[in-house]
Order: structure tokens, then C-alpha cells, then sequence
């Protein structure tokens, strides 16, 4: 049995349980060096949100199941500034595995021009925060070129990009759907709008494309879940992930605020 068929077998969604995953995620990314690095340059840099914990949670992911399969399939929804499908290059380079990985964003924000002032920029911060779950994740970013910030992570662990396609647009697009329905995806993490009706629509849309044997992962979506020691993320992106269907799915596990879904037909 694998490390993570272990943590499958004994989870509980219990509040010392979550904790102490949380807990003993974080300190397993810091044992390990090249997560760490990736990590600490993340924080270092501002290249992105998320826990420490959720470094390892990946690699053990692609570690002990995804990347043993034929040609493993990856699909983020929201990349930002390329954290996620970056360590999931960087995963499979140092494990010697084939992966293909694909990014779904608008890839630039869209800040008022009211930001530039220092008062009014404050203001709005907290205006954005109040109502973070009735705003287009976007245009809380500010107004740069998050493509070349995709490309400038992975020149700096020196990734290639061969196996990675980009596609820029929000994934509610027609465009976006058109060229991913046909696709299915062994990793399917939605990090998108986080207005409840966009992420019960992405979980809709995107769960169709998983594999059997699959995971989608849904990110800010622990709100409901017992546990002190970590954030938990939005009220519209838990709450869409308590009133989805889940067909075909099971909530194998949970790590802080992401939801680790299993498609099992």
C-alpha cells in the first residue's frame, strides 16, 4: 500500500484529523528540498496563495498514483502566475515521468485605475476582500502580464514548457470549452471565479472531463470542514462544493482548504 492509499484508508473529516494532515503536510514539504525551494521561492516572490501543506499533497498525488499512469493528463483551472503547473513540471522532471499539462486563464488582471492611490487602493483592498466571493477572481490582480509570469517560473527551475499548453480565456468561454470537450484529464484542480455560481458551473462542466480513477481538486472549498489550525477559504466556493452533485465522485480527502475529489465511474 502506498503512503497515499494510507491516508485515503484512515481519513476521517474530523478536526484533529484535518489538523494534524495540515500539520504533518507542511512539515513533509519542508523535508523534502526541492519542494521546499519551489515553495520558499513562492512566498519569497509573491507567486502565488495557497498553504506550504499543498506542495506535498501534490507530489504525493503525482508520486504515488498519477504519474505511474500512460501519458498522465493535467488540467488547472486559475493558473495566476504558474505556482501549481509548475510544480507539477518540476515534480515529474525529478521523477523522471512524462506528463502533460495544460492551463486554463486569463492570464492578466484587471485592477481599477483608482489602485495607483495609495488611500483609495486600500480602500478598495478592503472592499474587494468584503466581497471577495461576489467578484471575478481576476480583477483582484493587478494589471500585468501573467503569461510571462507563467514562463519566468519555469526558467527559473529550469522547466521546459514543451509539454504545456496554455489556453487564455476565463473557462466559462466558449472558445476554452470548444477545444477542452473533447479532453479528459487524469488531474483536474479548479482554482477559478469565485462567485458561487461560476465554481458550481466550472465543477459541472469540468468534472465531465475527469478520468475514471481521476481526481478534481477544488481549491478556498473548506468552510464546512471541521479544523482550526488552517484557513478555510470562501463561503460561494464551499457552499457550491456542498450543493454539487458529485456524481461518479468521492471527497477521498482534504487537505486545509483544498477538496480532493476521486472519480470512481
Amino acid at each position: 500500500m502506498t503512503e497515499l492509499e494510507k491516508y485515503f484508508a484512515k481519513y476521517e473529516p474530523t478536526a484533529e484529523i484535518n489538523d494534524r494532515l495540515w500539520g504533518d503536510f507542511t512539515q513533509k514539504t519542508d523535508s523534502i528540498e526541492f519542494l521546499k525551494s519551489h515553495r520558499d521561492w513562492v512566498e519569497k516572490n509573491s507567486w502565488g496563495f495557497g498553504d506550504r501543506a499543498f506542495h506535498y499533497m501534490w507530489y504525493l498525488l503525482l508520486r504515488d498514483d498519477v504519474l505511474k499512469r500512460d501519458t498522465p493528463r493535467l488540467l488547472e483551472i486559475g493558473v495566476y502566475k504558474g505556482q501549481v503547473i509548475s510544480l507539477w513540471s518540476l515534480v515529474a522532471h525529478r521523477l523522471g515521468c512524462p506528463v502533460q499539462i495544460c492551463g486554463v486563464s486569463p492570464f492578466q488582471g484587471n485592477k481599477p485605475w483608482f489602485a495607483k492611490n495609495r488611500i483609495l487602493n486600500r480602500l478598495a483592498c478592503l472592499i474587494a476582500k468584503h466581497y471577495r466571493d461576489n467578484v471575478r477572481s481576476a480583477s483582484l490582480y493587478e494589471c500585468d502580464d501573467y503569461l510571462e509570469a507563467v514562463h519566468r517560473i519555469f526558467k527559473q527551475f529550469v522547466l521546459s514548457e514543451e509539454n504545456v499548453t496554455l489556453l487564455r480565456g476565463y473557462s466559462q468561454d466558449e472558445h476554452i470549452l470548444r477545444q477542452l470537450s473533447s479532453r479528459h484529464f487524469d488531474v483536474i484542480y479548479i482554482d477559478g471565479g469565485h462567485r458561487y455560481e461560476e465554481v458550481l458551473e466550472d465543477l459541472n462542466c469540468y468534472s465531465r472531463l475527469a478520468s475514471t480513477g481521476g481526481y478534481l481538486v477544488l481549491d478556498d472549498a473548506s468552510c464546512n470542514q471541521p479544523g482550526s489550525k488552517f484557513w478555510k477559504g470562501h463561503g460561494s466556493v464551499s457552499r457550491a462544493a456542498e450543493e454539487w452533485g458529485a456524481t461518479g465522485f468521492r471527497n477521498i480527502l482534504n487537505v486545509g482548504h483544498n477538496r480532493i475529489y476521486k472519480r470512481s465511474f
